[in-house]
Order: structure tokens, then C-alpha cells, then sequence
């Protein structure tokens, strides 16, 4: 009897350690990583990249990113679906213990049955004191019962299935919960992006509004000379042709701007009709932060949501194959059952007494057609894809860091030059417009030369929005703008 007893505690012991076992499978990577990115060697700004709206020091900015991250749809639906991974991962752990169950029932019965015997019989039975029970008309029948039970059920994970899919759901959960930094980002440049360019559009519609204006008096002047006799009414068409294209212009940037701030509003969770973009103290295009420096592939990997995102899917398929793996081998289980109650009848006798059963049970798979092995390969399968698909991703951000650098490096070129463009067309704006006062130039030249400002302007702001664009896409190809 001891003997029995020593060789189910060890048992027990057994098994409660092996249910905390999983399987565990290797992950590697083929990308070899480099040291450093080759396109960054120009960079020179700051390298604090989680909230890099905050280096445009732009207040208007800063304070719009951080209303979309609090209240914007995008990232709360993300969090929501993060509550549910993370709800069935905790259900996935929770099947890993015991579960305990208590059950019960009770009942009244209250009844009469006829007799069925005849009357004749029923007399003869009334006179014997042994039979007299029986020679009534009918029989009263109460009945009363009250029985509980406790109830356990474990299947200890021996070889780790249950773990494994614990794991996988755990790796559900993770791959959500870098979706919540994926929206964070996206919303963030997203805002960004839009306010860039309402921004851009704001000092388009000035130099729309001088650019009218200039060729308005064109078109006066054009019109003074066609009725002096010095020109035909060909340059006087030319120059409507160009008022009327300019004022048209105009009315698209309008367009474009009031569609930059309905989307800043739909992205920070206000009704667009009853927003309005508030005024910056700052020229946003014209003190952009320089590209960060600081920065490395290694540090990009770890940052990035979408390659983490990619890595806890490995780590999901990994987790599954191992628990399709766990199918090959026995499953156990241990049942337990106490029950105790009454019963009564005719409220004359009572019977109590209680039961319990103990056991024991193994499945395993003997013949199964080829299914078992199907799932693992199938499993193995869907995990390589996982690591491929991983890789790609890798190489991917490799590629959109160093072309988001290299960008930054030509486009702070490109303005440097648009600026210094802008600036000496200015000038020769304002020499043509003395050279007119002083009767060595016509006003044609002078509007000319102001028109040709307007032009170079235009594509300054061309050329800043693009920068800025750009710089935001670096920020986000490096990882930055999440987690906070």
C-alpha cells in the first residue's frame, strides 16, 4: 500500500512539472544586418526620435499630434482589438490549471395514483391488517430529494501543447499590441502630413493673391497700350488668358486647403465642419529640424513596429508548430468527482450517503491517416513563410531608411538653392520696379520680374513641403512617433 502511495505522489509530482514544459524552436534570420546606414553620414540633428514633432518646435503641431493620439479612432480601434488579443491570450493561459465545478439538485414530488384493483378485492385486502395499505381507493405518493457534488477536471500539459498554444495567443497579442504603435505612428505622420500642407497652401494662396494681382494691373496696362495703337488685341488676350488661369489657381489651392484641415480634424476626433485650423507663431516650412543623426540598422529593428510586429508573428507560427508537433505524442487527463445527498420518500424512511471517483485517462494517436503529420507540415510551413516574410519586411526598411536619408540630404539641397533662387529674383524684382520709376525700364518689365518672384516663391514652398514630407517619412522609416 505504501508502495502505491510513493508511486502516485511521484506521479503527481511529475506531472505537475511537466505541465509547465513547452517546446521551444529556433528563429534566425538570413539578412545580414549592417553596421551603420550609407546615406547617413550627412545627418546632423538631434537623435530623439519618439516624439519628433516636438523638434519643429511648433506649438499648433505639437498640440494636434498629441489630441490624435489621445482621442484619434484610429488608435482606439487599435486598442480595442489589442484588449481582445490580450482577452484570449489570458483564456488560452487559463486553460493551462484546473478547472473546479460544483453541481447540485433537489426536488419535491406530491402525488395520488388510483387503484387500480376492483372493490370486491379491495374489501378483502381492507380486513387484513397487512394488506390494508392496499384496499384504499388510491395511494398518496411524496417524494423528496436534495443532492450536491464537487467536480475537477485537469489535463496536465506533459509535452507542452497547451503551452504552445498559451504562447501563440501570447504572440497574438504582442503582434497587437505593436499594431497600437503602428496606428500611433501612422496617425501622427498622417496629421503631420496634413498640416504641412495646409500650411504650404496657406502661402500659396499669398502668392496667389499678389500673383492676381499683379496680373490684374498687366491686363490694365496691356489694355492702355492696345488703345494707344502699340500692341494688337493678341497680347491683349494672352494676358487675360493668364489672369483668368491664375484666379483659377487660386481657387483650387482654397480647395486643397480646406480638404488638409477636414482631414486634420477627422484625424484627431473632431467634426470636421466645426473645426478650424488655429494660427502658428511659426513659419513650419521654414525652420525644419535637420535629419537625425544617431541613428542604426540595429536600432531601427528594435524600434519599428512593423518588424516587430512580423518577429512575434514568427514567434505565433513557431509556437504552433510546436503544439502541432505535441499531437503526436500522449494526452492526459485527471477527473474528480465527490456527490453526497437525501433522499426521502413518504417522508417515512430517508436515505444519505455520499460517492466519489477518481481517474485517470491517456489518449494517444495510433492511426490517423496522415492528418497529424499534414498539420505539421502545414504548421512548418506557415512559420517559414513567417521568416521570409519577416526578411522581406527587414530588407525593406533597410532600403526606405537610406532612400528617406538620402532624399532629406538632396531636397535640403534642392531648397537651398530655391531659397537663394528666390532671393535674387526678389531683388531683381525690386531693381526692375527703380529702373521703371526712373523711365529706364517699361511696367511690363517690372510686372514681369514680380511674376517671375511669384514663380520662384511657388516652388520654394514646393520644395519645403517636399522636405518636410520627407523628413517625416524618415522619422517613421527609422521607428519614431509611438509608445508613449
Amino acid at each position: 500500500m505504501k508502495s502505491k502511495q510513493s508511486i502516485i505522489l511521484c506521479t503527481a509530482a511529475l506531472l505537475a512539472l511537466c505541465a509547465c514544459q513547452s517546446t521551444d524552436i529556433p528563429l534566425n534570420s538570413t539578412v545580414a544586418v549592417p553596421q551603420a546606414f550609407s546615406q547617413a553620414e550627412a545627418a546632423r540633428g538631434g537623435s530623439e526620435i519618439a516624439q519628433w514633432w516636438q523638434n519643429w518646435h511648433d506649438p499648433v503641431l505639437s498640440r494636434l499630434i498629441e489630441q490624435g493620439l489621445a482621442q484619434g479612432y484610429d488608435v482606439q480601434i487599435a486598442v480595442s482589438r489589442l484588449n481582445e488579443a490580450r482577452a484570449l491570450s489570458r483564456a488560452a493561459v487559463a486553460g493551462l490549471g484546473p478547472t473546479v465545478g460544483l453541481s447540485g439538485s433537489g426536488g419535491i414530488v406530491r402525488g395520488n395514483a388510483d387503484n387500480p384493483l376492483s372493490e370486491s378485492v379491495r374489501s378483502r385486502l381492507a380486513q387484513n391488517p397487512q394488506t390494508a395499505a392496499l384496499g384504499g381507493s388510491g395511494h398518496d405518493i411524496k417524494s423528496n430529494h436534495l443532492v450536491g457534488g464537487l467536480t475537477v477536471s485537469w489535463e496536465p500539459d506533459i509535452f507542452g501543447q497547451k503551452r504552445s498554444d498559451a504562447d501563440a495567443a501570447y504572440y497574438a497579442a504582442l503582434g497587437q499590441q505593436e499594431q497600437v504603435y503602428g496606428a500611433q505612428m501612422l496617425v501622427a505622420g498622417d496629421i503631420a502630413d496634413n498640416y504641412f500642407k495646409a500650411r504650404a497652401a496657406q502661402s500659396r494662396l499669398k502668392t496667389a493673391d499678389h500673383t492676381v494681382a499683379t496680373l490684374k494691373r498687366m491686363v490694365q496696362y496691356v489694355e492702355g497700350r492696345f488703345k494707344a495703337g502699340h500692341v494688337s488685341g493678341y497680347e491683349v488676350n494672352e494676358a487675360k488668358v493668364r489672369l483668368t488661369a491664375a484666379e483659377a489657381k487660386r481657387a483650387t489651392i482654397q480647395a486643397e486647403y480646406d480638404a488638409y484641415v477636414r482631414s486634420i480634424a477627422v484625424l484627431t476626433g473632431q467634426v470636421p465642419q466645426d473645426f478650424t485650423l488655429p494660427a502658428s507663431p511659426i513659419d513650419v516650412l521654414a525652420q525644419q529640424p535637420a535629419a537625425p543623426g544617431g541613428q542604426t540598422p540595429q536600432g531601427m529593428i528594435e524600434r519599428r513596429p512593423d518588424l516587430r510586429a512580423y518577429a512575434a508573428q514568427v514567434n505565433a507560427y513557431a509556437a504552433r508548430l510546436a503544439g502541432a508537433k505535441a499531437d503526436l505524442l500522449p494526452r492526459f487527463t485527471i477527473n474528480f468527482m465527490g456527490q453526497g445527498g437525501r433522499i426521502e420518500v413518504d417522508g417515512d424512511s430517508a436515505v444519505k450517503g455520499w460517492a466519489s471517483l477518481l481517474s485517470v485517462g491517456i489518449q494517444m494517436p495510433i492511426f490517423t491517416n496522415g492528418r497529424i503529420k499534414a498539420n505539421i507540415a502545414a504548421a512548418d510551413a506557415r512559420l517559414q513563410t513567417a521568416l521570409l516574410q519577416y526578411d522581406r519586411q527587414l530588407l525593406t526598411a533597410l532600403g526606405e531608411t537610406d532612400s528617406a536619408y538620402q532624399s532629406v540630404t538632396a531636397l535640403d539641397r534642392q531648397t537651398g538653392l530655391l531659397q537663394t533662387a528666390y532671393q535674387q529674383a526678389a531683388r531683381h524684382a525690386a531693381d526692375t520696379e527703380k529702373l521703371f520709376r526712373n523711365d529706364y525700364k517699361t511696367l511690363d518689365d517690372a510686372l514681369t520680374a514680380r511674376l517671375n518672384e511669384d514663380q520662384t516663391r511657388e516652388n520654394l514652398i514646393q520644395a519645403q513641403l517636399a522636405r518636410a514630407q520627407m523628413t517625416v517619412s524618415l522619422y517613421k522609416a527609422l521607428g519614431g512617433g509611438w509608445g508613449r
